[in-house]
């Protein structure tokens, strides 16, 4: 009985020191578009353009949110505990679906850290979470690429979304060279390879067909509409952008490289 008594305390008194400690992390303000605070400034204007005009369309389509997060340094602090109260504290993904997730990145430590939210670790469990940061997110990490890395994980994440509630981002204004990252570039298997195979020829059959019966007419159409685009989006808005409050899963993973 007396061993008893005393392993509860010792259960307590390590509860209230690491409930403590959690409480003296200190986390950051969301920037004020809310998708992408990149202190470490490892994003150029394009990528956190692509990845708040991404999130726009998913938000509005299913409430979730995916937000990518790069820290100067996390100042001791456990990477995944940080991502814990960073979710809990901007709320990301909406209330009722708690559908939101969090990539969050230390470059100075060399660690990455994927949070879940409770809506999401249906289609994106730890294991799945885990295969995109070593297969589509690490390789790039490893080559100090750290854009095309954070592009590619965030590309696997939202067509696992996309998936999950049925539905295809409208992507007109959404930048098409960054949306395949990391697709066809031997980090994501062989079965990708193939599927950027048939895409190249679906693509060759499609000039052919348009330029024999339409003398390029749907080509010239979609450059011209694609010429259209660019721009940064900092100041495209005068609408701050914020969190659904939706709640962490406890689901993720992380990795190290």
């Amino acid at each position: 009985m007396k061993r008893t008594c005393i392993l509860l305390l010792f259960l307590v008194v390590v509860l209230n020191s690491t409930i403590s400690y959690a409480a003296d992390i200190n986390i950051p303000e969301p920037s004020f578009y809310f998708y992408v605070y990149d202190e470490a400034n490892l994003l150029d204007n394009e990528a956190e353009e692509y990845i708040i005009k991404t999130n726009e369309e998913l938000n509005k389509k299913t409430g979730a949110q995916i937000v990518v997060v790069s820290l100067n340094s996390l100042d001791g602090e456990d990477i995944r505990l940080v991502a814990v109260k960073l979710f809990e504290k901007w709320g990301i993904g909406s209330r009722e679906y708690d559908n939101g997730l969090l990539m969050l990145v230390a470059p100075n430590e060399r660690e990455i850290w994927i949070e879940v939210g409770y809506g999401l670790e249906g289609p994106l469990p730890d294991s799945k979470v885990g295969r995109i940061i070593e297969d589509s997110i690490i390789p790039y990490f490893q080559e100090d690429n750290y854009q095309d890395g954070i592009i590619s994980g965030f590309n696997e994440i939202i067509r696992e979304v996309e998936e999950e509630y049925g539905i295809t981002l409208d992507r007109e204004n959404i930048n098409e060279d960054l949306y395949y990252i990391g697709e066809y570039e031997g980090y994501t298997g062989f079965f990708q390879g193939i599927k950027g195979i048939l895409i190249i020829i679906g693509i060759i059959v499609f000039l052919i067909i348009d330029f024999r019966l339409f003398n390029g007419f749907l080509t010239y159409s979609i450059f011209l509409r694609g010429r259209g685009y660019g721009g940064s989006y900092r100041g495209s808005s005068s609408r701050r952008s914020r969190g659904g409050g939706g709640r962490s899963g406890g689901g993720g993973a992380g990795g190290k490289w």
